[in-house]
């Protein structure tokens, strides 16, 4: 039972680990920038529905909703990261896509599409 409730110095390691795999500045950039608006489509109770549109601020003509599906939200957000200056070439080196850093971006974006994305 105690076995349950402590975490082992592994454990702990896996979970810095985890954390350690985004970039920060990037992900409080985009978190930051985030709206989010919720839009009831259809009419009367039985046949409506909700679609989340998602923009970003100081940044007009970039955003998706849930009709998009993951891999084009990701590459929204990483041409709009590209366009504005914010990542370098190494995004788009499909040469090289074992390169730590592209990596990490792509990471950090999946995992702020896991966070401002509702659960299904």
């Amino acid at each position: 039972m105690v076995r349950k409730i402590l975490i082992t110095e592994d454990e702990t390691n896996n979970i810095s680990d985890q954390h350690s795999e985004i970039d920060r500045k990037l992900m409080t950039f985009l978190l930051r920038r985030v709206e989010k608006k919720e839009r009831k489509i259809g009419y009367g109770d039985e046949y409506s529905f909700t679609i989340i549109e998602i923009s970003f601020s100081d940044l007009p003509g970039y955003g998706f909703n849930t009709f998009s599906n993951r891999k084009d939200m990701e590459r929204n957000i990483i041409n709009m990261l590209y366009e504005n200056d914010i990542v370098g070439d190494e995004v788009y080196d499909f040469k090289n896509e074992l390169d730590t850093n592209r990596q990490k971006i792509v990471k950090t974006i999946r995992s702020f599409l896991n966070f401002i994305l509702p659960k299904k």
